[in-house]
């Protein structure tokens, strides 16, 4: 078993590790935040995220219209309120440089642009940035009635019905304290965002999909072949739990050194026979020996009738899906996981007492 999860937590890092190097890569936190903006403001339209950019002046992803009205009814903005929010200075700090690109939350971006947008908000800068936009300058003299004013007198070109109208409930809610409403503010924003974590883990999920995929085909991953190796042979599991007990969590590491220690890992615990990899089969090394490829890589045996050769495929095929599925869970689930094994392995069954023995 510590094997088999040593195994599993070796590559699950490595898939997180590329998971999060892809999700930077496209800017995915901060496209995720304006998502979360623009449907709090009462925006439905979504804009894609294409994985590369496009070299022309057009984006793959870029979805805006030239119709007075989007599919919402909401009318069209020349300045949109998500965008005013992404500008307003106590934001617009937090983004690379202080910059932001043109009509942030309001247009496609590039990877590079989304890369420059601040990728986390807090909910008091929010709400702070939001209380200004509202009431300009107020200097925090504001009452409640002044809000609600600023409120009905945005135009409804710069301000969505939907967002009026949650705007207008937020400070009927406050009563008279604008503190309340600010908190009104803080609250709604932290269940907009805790709606918007599940958006961007369910699109992060497909990512860690594809990178697990291409790495049980690259490494030949079958759970499967490992666990009858480690199962089998006793040199073999005693080197692999070895390396197990000694493994380090990637939580605590940068990237860079957690991705070298996992290669590290994996070419240790290849040179120990672990099945991992597309090497030639014993059975079709042996000279004069003439191997098909699916043969030489194991894929079937040597001479196998095709109903043979067919399972066979078939539970490579079951074994790289089960492998597959284990990488999901990420490696901080399976480190802790082989980090409580090591425990009970070291620790031993419990002693029995006296009373126990009598």
């Amino acid at each position: 078993m510590i094997g088999l999860v040593f195994t599993f937590a070796t590559f699950a890092g490595l898939v997180t590790i590329m998971t999060e190097a892809i999700s930077r890569y496209m800017g995915l936190r901060a496209e995720y935040l304006l998502r979360g903006l623009r449907t709090l403001s009462g925006w439905r339209r979504q804009i894609r995220v294409p994985f590369w950019d496009a070299v022309t002046g057009r984006l793959v992803g870029d979805t805006r219209k030239t119709a007075a009205a989007d599919p919402a009814g909401v009318p069209a903005a020349v300045s949109p309120f998500v965008t005013k929010v992404m500008t307003h200075p106590l934001i617009l700090v937090t983004a690379r440089d202080g910059n932001a690109p043109p009509d942030p939350g309001n247009a496609a971006h590039t990877n590079t642009q989304r890369q420059q947008l601040p990728a986390y908000l807090s909910s008091r800068s929010f709400a702070q940035a939001l209380t200004d936009i509202i009431i300009p300058g107020n200097n925090g003299q504001t009452t409640i009635d002044q809000v609600r004013t600023a409120i009905n007198a945005i135009p409804q070109n710069d301000l969505p019905p939907q967002l009026r109208t949650t705007l207008l409930a937020l400070a009927t809610g406050a009563a008279n304290d604008v503190t309340a409403f600010r908190t009104n503010l803080e609250h709604w924003y932290d269940d907009q965002m805790a709606r918007v974590s599940g958006w961007y883990k369910r699109h992060v999920r497909w990512i860690s999909v594809v990178v697990g995929l291409v790495l049980v085909l690259a490494f030949n991953l079958n759970v499967l072949s490992i666990a009858r190796s480690i199962y089998t042979d006793q040199a073999l599991r005693g080197s692999v739990v070895t390396q197990a007990t000694q493994a380090a969590q990637c939580g605590s590491k940068d990237p860079a050194t957690c991705l070298a220690d996992i290669r590290a890992k994996i070419d240790q615990v290849r040179g120990d026979g672990l099945p991992i990899g597309w090497a030639e089969t014993q059975a079709c090394s042996a000279p004069h020996k003439d191997c098909n490829w699916p043969e030489q890589k194991g894929l079937w045996g040597h001479g196998d009738q095709f109903t043979q050769a067919a399972a066979n495929v078939l539970l490579l095929l079951l074994g790289w899906g089960l492998m597959v599925i284990t990488l999901l869970p990420g490696a901080r689930f399976w480190f802790d996981a082989l980090s409580q094994l090591g425990s009970l392995r070291s620790t031993g069954p419990k002693p029995t007492t006296a009373s126990t023995q009598a």
